[in-house]
């Protein structure tokens, strides 16, 4: 059930979404609010940690990760357009901790505060139409870390089903990795390129205008692709269509 209480929610908008794709984290807040939900914004947040981790430097990545924990210190929510990056707080950060127990004990209680866009409006806010007026043939592409990590399937599904201008349309092996993997896609460009192509190839075979997903480096690899390609499909951040009508530019 919908919490009866006021709700309140801290913002990690990620570095995609800091850097690149402003328009992501103005849209999840967007949402949020529409919801009732008081959104804070905490201004100290940097980087997870995640590229670090994966890369191998533990140090560094304890570093940053204890500057998350700062950062969104307090009580509340934590939600953010990234299934990624909420794996790494939750299943991560416990790791990088293991042998700091009241770094552990931060860490452990971060992660129970962590959700996923999606996954906060349909299971903890009760959300069953999200008010959007998007109209569009859209695919969803489901995310490594969303599906994976978070168990994340069927929320967006039940968001975009419930937008009477969307009409979603199932892709071959949604959940089939686009190749991004963070810092794989730079350790492994080649192997990288031919995934995202057979995900493209999968992409169009739906006929969507649109390709979205709740992981923006899914979305930036794609539509790196489409935009050397020129193929006729449009990413777009799952935040924008819950958010309201399509943007003026793809992503």
């Amino acid at each position: 059930m919908p919490p009866s209480a006021p709700v309140k929610a801290s913002l990690f908008f990620t570095c995609l979404a800091d850097a690149l794709y402003p328009n992501v984290a103005l849209a999840a807040a967007t949402v949020l609010e529409r919801f009732g939900v008081t959104v804070r914004v905490p201004l100290s947040q940097t980087c997870c940690g995640q590229p670090a981790f994966n890369s191998g430097h533990r140090k560094e990545a304890r570093k940053m990760a204890a500057g998350f924990l700062r950062a969104f210190d307090g009580d509340g929510y934590i939600v953010t357009p990234s299934g990624s990056c909420a794996v790494m707080v939750k299943e991560m950060y416990p790791v990088l901790f293991r042998n700091e127990p009241r770094m552990l004990d931060l860490a452990s209680a971060a992660g129970e505060r962590v959700f996923e866009l999606s996954q906060f409006l349909v299971d903890v806010l009760g959300v069953t139409d999200p008010l959007s007026a998007f109209k569009g043939k859209v695919t969803l592409h489901d995310s490594c870390h969303l599906v994976r990590g978070l168990g994340v399937r069927e929320q967006p599904r039940k968001l975009l089903r419930a937008i009477p201008g969307v009409e979603l349309v199932e892709m071959a092996e949604s959940d089939r990795c686009c190749g991004f993997g963070g810092v794989f896609s730079v350790k492994n460009p080649r192997i990288s390129c031919a995934m995202v192509e057979k995900k493209i190839e999968r992409i169009l075979a739906t006929g969507a205008q649109y390709v979205t997903s709740g992981d923006l480096g899914c979305l930036m690899n794609i539509g790196g692709a489409v935009s050397r390609s020129g193929y006729p499909v449009q990413p777009i951040h799952l935040a924008e269509i819950l958010a309201g009508p399509p943007p003026g530019e793809a992503i």
